[in-house]
C-alpha cells in the first residue's frame, strides 16, 4: 500500500523553549539593540570658523548642541562666539558671526561672548546662557537675537526678568509650559523664569555643600546641566551626583553614591566626578557626559557606560569610540545623542542599534 505524506505542521516556539530560555534571548536581542556606535557628524577636529560640508566644516571649543524636530543641529561655538546649526550635512552660522561682544540684532548682526548652553522650547526658540555673560539670551527660528532675562552685571537677584541678575550658568532647560530653569553655577542654585518673565529661585540658597532635606536648604557643589521629565521632575547635576526635585518640592539623591548599578557593564569602583550635562530621552533614561564618556542613568537608577573612557577621538563601537571632553548633550527623536565633543572641534552622535 502507497504511503501517505504527512504535511508538516508548525509546532509553536514555545514548545521547545521554556520560559527561561525564551527571557534569556530577550536579553540577548536587547543588548543587540542597545549597541553604541559613535560616528561624527560636524568638525574635522581642526579649531577655526568655516561653514560648508559637515565633516570639513571647523569649530572652536563646541560646548552645547540642541536638536530641533525636522533634525536641524543647533551647536553653541563657545570660543568662536557664535550659535552654529547643521542642517543636511551642511554647516551654517545661524547668528553671531565670530567677533565675542554682546548685541541683539539678527543673525550674523547678533554678538556673542563664550554662548555655552543652549535649550529649545516646542515653538523652536533657542534659550542660552553664556559664560562671559550674565543675561539669558533668546534666539528666534528666524534668528531674532534678544535679551530674555538679566542684565550686564553677574550677581544674585530675583524679580522682573529685566532687573534679575544671574551668576556663571552652565545649565538651561525648558518645560512643557514654557518655564526655563537655570542652573545659576555660580550662585549654586536653580533659578526659574516663569512664562511671565519672572525670576525667582526654586532650590538652592547660594552656598556650596551636600544636599539637605527640604527645598530651603539644598546645597549643590559646581551645578552643572539640567533635564526635566514628562511629569515635570527637575534633575539637576551637581559635581558629582543628580539630584531629583519634584514639582511639589520632595527632594532626592537620585544618581551618585550609593545608586544601583548594571554588573554587566560597570565596575562596581566607578564614582561619577565633574559631570558637564545632562539629556533625557523619549523613555526618561538620563544621559551624562563625565570624563571623557557618556553614561547612561535608567528612570530606576542603574548606571551604565554607553561609550567612552579615556580621552582622545575615534569613532566606532560605543566600548572602543573615544571623546576629549565632551561638554553639552541633545537627543533627538529617534533616541539618538548628540554630543559636542569639545577638545576634539566636533559634533559626534550616538546611535543604538
Amino acid at each position: 500500500m502507497q504511503e501517505t505524506e504527512m504535511p508538516l505542521t508548525r509546532v509553536p516556539t514555545a514548545t521547545f523553549l521554556n520560559k527561561s530560555f525564551e527571557n534569556y534571548l530577550d536579553k540577548i536581542r536587547f543588548k543587540r539593540e542597545e549597541k553604541a556606535v559613535v560616528t561624527t557628524v560636524a568638525g574635522d577636529g581642526t579649531p577655526g570658523l568655516a561653514n560648508g560640508p559637515a565633516l570639513r566644516a571647523k569649530f572652536k571649543s563646541p560646548l552645547d548642541v540642541a536638536v530641533a524636530r525636522d533634525g536641524a543641529v543647533y551647536v553653541a561655538d563657545g570660543f568662536n562666539s557664535c550659535i552654529r546649526k547643521i542642517m543636511a550635512d551642511e554647516v551654517i552660522t545661524f547668528a553671531g558671526n565670530g567677533n565675542a561682544n554682546i548685541k541683539n540684532g539678527i543673525g550674523t548682526e547678533a554678538r556673542f561672548k563664550i554662548p555655552c548652553r543652549l535649550t529649545l522650547d516646542h515653538e523652536e526658540n533657542l534659550y542660552l546662557s553664556d559664560a562671559a555673560d550674565a543675561r539669558i539670551r533668546k534666539i528666534t527660528s528666524g534668528a531674532i537675537v534678544s535679551t530674555y532675562a538679566g542684565t550686564n552685571t553677574f550677581g544674585f537677584r530675583d524679580g522682573d526678568a529685566s532687573v534679575a541678575q544671574f551668576g556663571q550658568s552652565f545649565g538651561v532647560i525648558v518645560d512643557a509650559q514654557k518655564n526655563i530653569f537655570i542652573a545659576d553655577t555660580q550662585n549654586d542654585c536653580i533659578r526659574q523664569i516663569s512664562i511671565d518673565r519672572r525670576v525667582k529661585t526654586i532650590a538652592g540658597a547660594g552656598s556650596r555643600g551636600l544636599l539637605q532635606n527640604s527645598m530651603n536648604s539644598i546645597r549643590f557643589h559646581f551645578l552643572k546641566g539640567l533635564a526635566i521629565d514628562k511629569n515635570g521632575n527637575l534633575f539637576a547635576a551637581d559635581f558629582n551626583r543628580i539630584y531629583k526635585i519634584s514639582p511639589v518640592g520632595i527632594v532626592s539623591a537620585f544618581a551618585g553614591a550609593g545608586i544601583k548599578k548594571d554588573p554587566d557593564r560597570l565596575p562596581a569602583t566607578i564614582k561619577l566626578s565633574q559631570i558637564e550635562d545632562l539629556v533625557m530621552d523619549e523613555q526618561e533614561n538620563i544621559y551624562l557626559s563625565e570624563a571623557h564618556r557618556i553614561l547612561k542613568i535608567t528612570p530606576d537608577g542603574s548606571l551604565s557606560i554607553v561609550a567612552g573612557g579615556s580621552p582622545g577621538y575615534k569613532d566606532g563601537d560605543g566600548e572602543s569610540a573615544k571623546f576629549n571632553g565632551p561638554k553639552g548633550l541633545s537627543a533627538d527623536k529617534q533616541g539618538n545623542i548628540y554630543v559636542a565633543d569639545s577638545n576634539n572641534n566636533r559634533i559626534r552622535k550616538i546611535s543604538f542599534h
